[in-house]
């Protein structure tokens, strides 16, 4: 017994005082006043009445307009009356509507006041009540918590029954304490609808008609217009004494709470000596549990005379507390009380005249448990057993699906946990218990330390093992069945519905979110996707995998608890045993398990048929899938489509994205198997968005193309008309091509209309442009208008600037004649340039002049062409022509005698074999035929002439040289001939690649020049003599293989005869 018993069983006694309510027959004393009228219904004709369903509503209005209608019968008061009236009394119908009609005319919020109820005394409502912490009331508890029901004068079925008419149910009227307008803390009391009762929380659900607010109220805040309202009062009066009761008695107790713990924590608690000896003597020995009882006996006592000590306290002074009644505690305690039905079947075992004590020893002889002992170790026993009763083979509950793996795996570990604390642990601590024990009791029937088999066999010891080898057996078959049923239902529930399946079995078609095979909780977690190297769909795990696997688990952890020792040679350490000494394990629940594990393998080969099914509707993405996106758009670029077709292909792409969205399921249930579509889901929308994206940017690419050339066009075509003419030439170019820019910016805007009507298609997709192409865009827009505008400025600028040509050209004419004048001086002075042994330095000379000449006429033939352009007189060249005629002749001479040089120069120091004759010997013979035309023209200047035969004469003597060098460059002179004209003339030359004729004139070979010539002949005459030989044996061989292949003809012949 707690403290807080006693003060939950204080209120409930205050609650069962409740005062019956009586209905009274009749109405403030109405009687009849009248003798009654007897009218013979034959005698009066039958008439149908046809009566409106109006006349059998009414309606009440809320605040907001809503009307709400009610049956009539629901404000009908309940009236009871016999059957038949007697006379002088009110028929029932009649009573029932007086009723009516009084309760109408009587206001509750009036009846309330006449009795002394005001706003306070009905708070706090239960929502107040539960919600203190914001809350402020008076009482501490509801008056729902003290209503008396006993003042219904309908069951809450009797009430709903009144608003059924035929098969609708239609709301009660009545009037409810409710919050007014919705505000929580004002109330009064409304007009409502009853609508529906809550017999768990005995809650009438209501709406307000002036807030059309839905509440749960209790039946203490709701009135029906069917009641009395003076009752109703009378109802809450009594409900309110009783809170006011308990709420003492709840103040009463929380006191005496209050200083019965102040007591406990000062060990001040007051305890009878005599008490504490019949405690000590009923408990000796049991010091543990002598303390709890103690305590709690002394909690209990200084309880008790704290609350009889207030009791007096409160009597003493009942002016002062005037709220609490004097039987206030005696109420509050609780009070002894005898059990009758203890006393009665006391009295009928007395009457059997059974002697106790001497059938208790004959049982306790029979009996194993007949010591403290055996039943402390059958309890430790049990207990161990309990424990494996709470055990699982399997797994049988996941949070989720799992995949097959996990769930294998999962099992393994949980079977392997299960199979070493059955086989190691659990018995070894039921014999640690009984050793423990029976050790602790010494000699006996349950002797464990026995050595004889004999005696063993004969004492209850021996029992209590098999009957422990039996305990634990029944234990393991309790498991073991208990495991092969839930996870056979963990597996096959969920394949049930595949029963009678068809191996054939076609999924519906394009059906990819509705499953014909839906279950709740689905076991396997798979994931479907699509091989880009075989091109097929498959699943993470293979669906051929779970029925094998699902077999071999389910046997294998079944076998795991397989050879569970006995307890016996653990308990009897003295006594020798077999080692192989188990219990029965798996043999118990064979039938199971072959019944079992045929409706697994069953179930899991229809399982797979659906799988297999649905996987088949996605092989229509099969050739997506394995699209190579980088393939697809090299091929894509390569087509060149035009925009109609690119927005078809992107719209394309983008329905197709939409359909995977709409037709493919994140997940979908078949059976046990929770298939994860969202993974191919989203990869074939990201690839989807991925071709779209590569599409745009392949467009935008080749529209950043189509501009820069657009871009192009229009800048050389500005770049012409905007550059600054440099010459008359050039303005008269520009001139030329601006008369025909309006014809290039036609065309130019054409191109950029349609370059505009490309870029709309991007705009019909709302694409965003980079901030580079959007102002490349818009700048292509605006050059047609840049260069018109260019092209206004033009004429003006090019009368300037052809005022300025003319005005430069006269300056050039003029520079032209001057420098003619000085180039004619300088010409002059080559007459008397004579020197031989300076014709180096007199061709540089010329050089430069003939250089200055060639500019000259350049210039001259472009003012003259510009003379023309300004529509000048035409320009006179003949004194530049007469320059050139009279500088020709030096230039020849000079340009002959350096050529001359460089000649003799390049073949006497370049190597031998370097030296191209032929290439010689034809300058040479272009320098003699140039000298000797200069000698001829220069027949008036001797000078000049001397010159021109000073190198004729270099010439011939150069002949010799040549001729060396020709006999030198024989192709039949070889490194003998080196060698022989070395023995012949002393002259020690030494051939090799990079020897030149420089060498050789140094050697001396100009001295011997009649002996190189006759080596050279010789070496010519050996040669040919050679070549003749060699041709002479050619022709010998050739006739001796003619002579062969005729013979073998002729053979072949005589064996064709023969």
């Amino acid at each position: 017994m707690s403290i807080g018993f006693l003060s939950t069983r204080a209120l409930n006694d205050y609650g069962r005082h409740r005062k019956k309510c009586l209905e009274p027959r009749s109405i403030l004393g109405f009687c009849s006043l009248h003798s009654e009228i007897r009218i013979n219904k034959n005698a009066v004709n039958f008439v149908e009445y046809n009566i409106n369903a109006g006349q059998k509503w009414f309606t009440l209005t809320a605040e907001d307009g809503n009307i709400f209608t009610f049956p009539l019968k629901t404000t009908l008061p309940k009236v009871q009356l016999a059957r038949f009236v007697p006379r002088k009394q009110l028929p029932r119908d009649v009573e029932e509507d007086r009723r009516r009609r009084l309760y109408a005319t009587i206001n509750l919020e009036e009846e309330l006041n006449k009795v002394g109820l005001g706003s306070k005394d009905l708070h706090p409502t239960e929502v107040e009540f539960y919600d203190l912490d914001k809350v402020e009331v008076i009482h501490h508890f509801p008056l729902s918590f003290f209503d008396n029901f006993e003042y219904d004068v309908h069951s809450p079925e009797a009430w709903l029954s009144l608003g059924m008419i035929g098969d609708n149910q239609y709301p009660l009227p009545g009037k409810a304490y409710l919050p007014s307008k919705g505000n929580p803390k004002a109330y009064d009391w409304q007009y409502v609808a009853v609508y529906s009762y809550e017999s768990a929380t005995h809650r009438w659900h209501v709406i307000a008609l002036q807030s059309d607010c839905e509440y749960d109220v209790p039946k203490c805040q709701l009135m029906f217009l069917a009641e009395n309202p003076a009752i109703f009062a009378k109802r809450l009066v009594d409900a309110i004494t009783d809170r006011d009761r308990g709420e003492a008695v709840y103040d009463l107790l929380t006191m005496v709470d209050s200083a019965v713990h102040l007591a406990v924590q000062e060990e001040t608690l007051r305890f009878p000596q005599k008490f504490n000896k019949l405690l000590l003597s009923r408990h000796h020995g049991r010091r543990a549990y002598y303390g709890l009882i103690n305590m709690e006996v002394k909690q209990l006592f200084e309880y008790v005379m704290t609350a009889l000590e207030f009791g007096n306290f409160l009597n003493s002074k009942p002016k002062d507390f005037l709220q609490y009644d004097k039987n206030l505690v005696k109420v509050a305690l609780p009070s002894h009380h005898v059990s009758m039905h203890s006393i009665e079947e006391y009295l009928n075992m007395k009457a059997l005249n059974i002697n106790i004590k001497q059938l208790r020893y004959s049982v306790l002889k029979t009996m194993l448990t007949y010591i403290p002992a055996s039943v402390e170790a059958t309890e430790g026993a049990v207990v161990e057993c309990e424990f494996i009763n709470t055990m699982s083979v399997f797994v049988t509950h996941y949070a989720r699906p799992i995949t097959l793996h996990d769930f294998l795996m999962s099992q393994h570990k949980n079977s392997n946990n299960v199979a070493i604390y059955l086989k190691e642990k659990w018995p070894y601590r039921i014999s640690a218990i009984l050793v423990m024990i029976f050790r602790a009791n010494g000699k006996g029937s349950m002797d464990v330390t026995l050595r004889r088999w004999d005696i063993f066999e004969l004492l209850k010891i021996f029992k209590y093992l098999i009957q422990t080898k039996l305990r634990m057996q029944d234990t393991i078959q309790s498991l073991l069945e208990r495991s092969i049923i839930k996870f056979t239902e963990l597996l096959v529930s969920p394949c049930l519905q595949f029963k009678g399946m068809s191996p054939d079995y076609e999924w519906p078609p394009n059906d990819f979110i509705n499953t014909p095979f839906p279950y709740e909780k689905p076991v396997f977690y798979v994931t479907i996707g699509v091989s880009r190297e075989t091109a097929k769909v498959f699943y993470s795990t293979l669906p051929e995998e779970f029925q094998p696997s699902i077999m071999d688990i389910f046997k294998v952890a079944l076998n795991k608890t397989n050879a569970i020792h006995m307890v016996d040679p653990d308990t009897m350490r003295h006594l020798h045993f077999a080692p192989n000494l188990y219990i029965l394990t798996v043999e118990l629940i064979e039938d199971l398990y072959i019944k079992c594990n045929a409706q697994m393998d069953e179930a899991y080969g229809l399982a797979i048929i659906p799988l297999i099914a649905y996987s088949k509707l996605f092989e229509r993405f099969i050739e997506f899938c394995c699209l190579d996106v980088g393939k697809y758009m090299k091929a894509y670029q390569e087509a060149d489509k035009t925009s109609i077709t690119v927005k078809a292909d992107i719209l394309e792409h983008k329905r197709q994205k939409e359909e995977i969205r709409r037709i493919l399921p994140a997940f979908i249930t078949i059976g046990p198997f929770y298939i994860n579509v969202e993974q191919l889901k989203t990869f074939m929308v990201n690839k989807h968005i991925e071709i779209v994206r590569k599409i745009f940017e392949f467009y935008v690419h080749r529209m950043f193309v189509i501009n820069e050339e657009l871009q192009e066009r229009c800048r050389s075509t500005f770049e012409k008309i905007a550059e600054r003419p440099r010459s008359i030439e050039h303005l008269l170019e520009i001139r030329d091509f601006g008369e025909n820019i309006p014809t290039v910016v036609e065309g130019l805007r054409s191109d950029i209309q349609i370059m505009w009507l490309e870029y709309d298609m991007l705009d019909g997709f709302f694409y965003c442009l980079s901030d580079t192409q959007f102002a490349i865009k818009w700048d292509t827009f605006a050059w047609p208008h840049k260069i018109l505008q260019r092209l206004g400025y033009l004429r003006e600028e090019q009368k300037l600037d052809l005022e300025e040509f003319k005005r430069v050209h006269s300056s050039e004419c003029i520079l032209l004649e001057e420098r003619l004048e000085s180039l004619n001086d300088e010409i002059q002075q080559f007459s008397l340039q004579f020197d031989p042994n300076k014709a180096v330095e007199s061709t540089v000379e010329v050089k430069k002049i003939w250089k200055t000449i060639s500019d000259l006429e350049k210039m001259g033939d472009t003012l003259k062409f510009r003379q023309k352009l300004f529509e000048l007189e035409d320009l006179s060249l003949e004194f530049l022509e007469s320059i050139i005629n009279s500088f020709i002749p030096y230039r020849d001479l000079w340009f002959g005698t350096t050529d001359f040089l460089k000649l003799e120069e390049a073949t006497v120091g370049n190597p031998l074999s370097q030296v191209e004759l032929d290439e010689v010997w034809k300058t040479l013979e272009q320098i003699r035929h140039s000298l000797k035309k200069s000698y001829k023209i220069f027949n008036e200047k001797p000078e000049l002439q001397q010159v021109a035969l000073f190198y004729l004469d270099k010439i011939k003597e150069f002949k010799p040289v040549y001729d060396c060098i020709s006999w030198l460059k024989n192709e039949n002179w070889l490194l003998l001939h080196w060698l022989e004209l070395s023995q012949l003339t002393g002259v020690d030359i030494k051939y090799n690649p990079n020897l030149n004729f420089q060498t050789c004139i140094r050697k001396g070979i100009l001295e011997v020049l009649d002996v190189v010539k006759s080596i050279s002949d010789r070496a010519q005459v050996d040669a040919e003599e050679l070549r003749r030989q060699q041709e002479e044996e050619e022709r010998l061989k050739e006739e001796a293989r003619l002579a062969i292949e005729m013979r073998k003809a002729l053979r072949k012949c005589r064996r064709d005869i023969m």
